[in-house]
């Protein structure tokens, strides 16, 4: 893939065998198991723990999170061009991105830790590429992506605005970025009434319209539509990358 770059110093890398090395800092990287591997696993204790199955709990959530993911799919995919790239970045075991595979789109998926990305291989059993990497640092060059999403990602950051800012860099000019975050005025707000969230994964952060719609107008995006789904349970923008 000639859009990889080195995260760390934004250089090309050169093949070395199932390896890459950057050519400037000649850090190593590598494709294991059929993940390419851009750091490995630090720090990720919280989000293997949510990523283990839970009987009864685990069953009921991939009902929702299959009917809420078709519904996201089918509304990205509407503004697609054929053989379009995507990028979905911190999402997990990135049930969108294995569905837009399946239509026949370039996707790809990244995340900080291993675990949801050997999910979307076992369960999903994704086409997408899988990539574990750091969404602020990610291993691309500028311009790549037609469409760079996520939904339920960036309400776990404390620095939300530098992962959108990075997302737009990966996406192409004229291209999209679309970000769904839990809605301030929906049933997911309840949480913050909670004094930790099952398994620990998120702390009630909830966003109104407003709130993100300044969020992409801050990381230099046009908005294009906003709109609540899955029950009002979360809040989507849609922005487009300029083409300056």
């Amino acid at each position: 893939m000639e859009y990889l770059r080195c995260p760390s110093c934004q250089d090309g890398l050169t093949t070395v065998n199932t390896a890459w090395r950057c050519k400037s800092c000649k850090t190593n990287y590598k494709l294991e198991n059929g993940i390419y591997r851009f750091l490995e696993d630090n720090h990720t204790e919280i989000w293997d723990h949510y990523w283990e199955r839970t009987p009864v709990y685990d069953d009921i959530m991939d009902i929702l999170r299959k009917i809420m993911n078709v519904q996201l799919r089918g509304y990205l995919q509407k503004s697609l061009p054929a053989n379009a790239l995507t990028l979905e970045p911190g999402g997990g075991s990135a049930y969108v991105s294995a569905m837009l595979a399946e239509k026949g789109f370039k996707a790809h998926a990244l995340d900080y830790a291993s675990a949801p990305l050997i999910l979307a291989q076992k369960q999903l059993q994704s086409q997408a590429i899988l990539i574990q990497g750091n969404m602020f640092r990610m291993p691309f060059g500028e311009d790549v992506f037609d469409l760079t999403f996520n939904n339920s990602t960036l309400e776990h950051l404390p620095n939300p605005l530098d992962a959108l800012k990075e997302m737009t860099r990966v996406t192409k000019k004229s291209g999209q970025v679309f970000v769904g975050v839990p809605f301030t005025y929906g049933p997911l707000a309840i949480y913050k009434l909670k004094k930790s969230s099952f398994k620990g994964a998120w702390d009630g952060t909830t966003y109104d319209r407003q709130q993100l719609k300044r969020m992409f107008v801050e990381a230099g995006l046009e908005v294009v539509d906003s709109r609540t789904f899955f029950g009002r349970c979360f809040i989507g923008v849609l922005g487009k990358k300029s083409n300056h």
